[in-house]
């Protein structure tokens, strides 16, 4: 009797070892399954989150790009409405200094101006360009070769609408430094130029 219950002691050792062997296999296959199905998946997140952070760079890139181009054209934007509001008051001022009640115009100063803009000012002021004459010579410092030298009727004359206005251009000469003789001969000079004035 007891040496049957021996062997039914080793069969069912022998049984259950080997069922046990299997499970543990299927377990291990399992886990190996699922650990390459982990790595597999780490290395797509990896893929992602490197791609991610290429985006993250190239979106800050342009986000950098986007400021400076805004803060370009708020820029341009203040610099515009800067000269809009200036030119509008310049062309008030323009209007008021130029037009009076009687509908007749005020001849604007020309001198030290080009012949072009000289010309542009007449115009915009109402008045046509009379006979033009170019005065050779010598010409006061500051004075530049195309510059108006005088005009005819002079600044603030009243003149009605469309009338001619006549300008000397300076021409190609020397230049020759304008002197106020008060500069040249004071009361400590010992320069007598004032008394034999009087």
């Amino acid at each position: 009797m007891k040496v049957g219950l021996d062997r039914i002691k080793i069969r069912f050792d022998t049984d259950g070892s080997n069922e046990l062997k299997g499970v543990c296999r299927s377990m291990k296959e399992q886990l190996e399954q699922r650990l390459i199905e982990l790595r597999k998946e780490y290395e797509a997140g990896q893929k992602i989150m490197e791609d991610i952070k290429l985006k993250l760079v190239e979106l800050e890139n342009r986000k950098n790009s986007l400021s400076e181009t805004l803060l370009r054209i708020s820029g341009a934007i203040n610099l515009l409405v800067e000269v809009l509001e200036d030119s509008e008051g310049a062309h008030e001022q323009l209007i008021k200094a130029v037009l009076t009640s009687e509908g007749t115009i005020e001849v604007p100063n020309v001198v030290r101006q080009s012949l072009e803009k000289a010309k542009e000012s007449l115009k915009e002021a109402g008045l046509a360009t009379g006979t033009l004459v170019e005065q050779k010579g010598i010409l006061p410092i500051g004075v530049m070769v195309g510059e108006i030298i005088r005009q005819e009727p002079k600044q603030g004359t009243k003149l009605p609408a469309g009338s001619a206005v006549n300008l000397v251009v300076a021409a190609k000469g020397k230049y020759l430094p304008t002197v106020d003789i008060k500069l040249v001969c004071n009361p400590y000079s010992g320069c007598n130029c004032e008394q034999k004035k009087e």
